[in-house]
């Protein structure tokens, strides 16, 4: 076995102007112990990576490397060592790659998108390219296999969008949200918020209270979902959002747990307003993308005994769940409308991906 090469989309450094990347042959290194080589068959572009590409967005990485965060691919290659993983498998590249050195508070990058600090430089040194490839190197813990029983059920380009539910997941499976229970969801309208929305309603929650600023995403949900949805226009009066929240929920019944997804453009009273009704001993989870300190209503908080958690990105197994929701019939991630682009068109599969940034849409790279 020997080293060989992969086109790719490389990013030179942050540009104000497309054209963002360059297309160019990496060379892709024979797999180690802990390493597997994957033949990238479809990634999913976010609505945001112009941003992240022209600087907009400012995400600490080693330049110039490859964007792109999570994908589904088959095994090309891998190192000595596993034990379940093999050439030809379809897998999921889950893009958080944490230390494998400290097993308290291991450092993490995330693929083609972050890599924070001396200790990410060091992470992303070895893992340095994201998605947008042909092939890539991966870590063999961030390789989940995809069970045939899924496969079959679900296209190349449908699984592609797993990493990002699982990040969504990653925050629901920590808040204690149960069967019958209520949810808040603020900043609902997003494709994360809106798979948030699809995944709640797969782990049993009785109502899931979508809010947003955009009353025909809301309602669209409805339409998807069924009455299970509630919406609720986030008016910006955080007294009448609370009032809202509180009204939505239903005779008889407390809001349980609260979700906030909104993005670091929306205010965060909206999220301070779905904290505020919850219920005694309710858990409001974070992981929206403010990036300032926020006011939280301390008295509520102490006096309701309510838990506030912050969560970054998800554990690896939370893939595997999220496969056993597909294949179960819970979660159905063909709801999306997959516009597919090769690896030749990524300048247009990311101007396409800006413009197409409902809940309901998907981008996808096959190189």
């Amino acid at each position: 076995m020997t080293a060989t090469t992969a086109k790719a989309a490389i990013s030179q450094a942050p540009k104000q102007n497309p054209p963002f990347v360059t297309l160019s042959e990496i060379p892709i290194r024979e797999p180690t112990a802990g390493e597997a080589v994957i033949d990238i068959l479809a990634t999913h572009i976010r609505s945001y990576a112009s941003e992240i590409l022209d600087g907009t967005r400012v995400f600490p990485k080693i330049f110039p490397s490859v964007p792109g965060t999570g994908a589904v691919g088959r095994i090309r290659s891998i190192g000595p060592g596993s034990t379940v993983l093999r050439p030809g498998q379809l897998v999921i590249f889950d893009p958080t790659i944490r230390a494998r050195d400290d097993a308290v508070a291991p450092a993490a990058i995330i693929s083609g998108l972050l890599a924070p600090g001396p200790a990410g430089e060091s992470l992303q040194s070895v893992w340095l390219n994201g998605s947008w490839a042909e092939k890539m190197v991966a870590p063999v813990e961030n390789l989940i296999p995809v069970p045939p029983s899924v496969e079959a059920k679900v296209g190349i380009s449908a699984l592609s969008n797993i990493a990002g539910y699982a990040i969504v997941y990653g925050g629901l499976r920590d808040s204690g949200l149960r069967a019958g229970h209520t949810i808040a969801i603020t900043g609902s309208t997003g494709p994360f918020g809106g798979s948030a929305v699809a995944i709640a309603l797969a782990m049993g929650a009785r109502r899931v209270i979508a809010s947003g600023r955009n009353l025909q995403v809301l309602e669209s949900y409805v339409a998807k979902f069924g009455p299970r949805v509630y919406p609720v226009v986030a008016t910006g009066d955080e007294a009448k959002d609370t009032a809202n929240f509180q009204k939505a929920v239903g005779e008889g019944f407390h809001l349980d747990v609260t979700f906030d997804m909104l993005p670091e453009t929306a205010p965060f009273s909206t999220a301070r307003a779905a904290i505020s009704a919850l219920k005694f001993g309710g858990t409001a989870i974070l992981m929206g993308g403010e990036h300032d300190s926020v006011e939280l209503p301390y008295r509520q908080m102490t006096g309701k005994n309510l838990t506030v958690k912050g969560v970054f990105m998800n554990p690896l197994v939370a893939n595997v769940e999220i496969l056993g929701m597909i294949d179960a019939g819970l979660l159905d991630p063909t709801l999306l409308t997959c516009k597919e682009f090769k690896l030749e068109q990524v300048e247009e599969a990311v101007q396409w991906a800006k413009t197409h940034a409902g809940p309901f849409d998907m981008t996808v790279l096959k190189p």
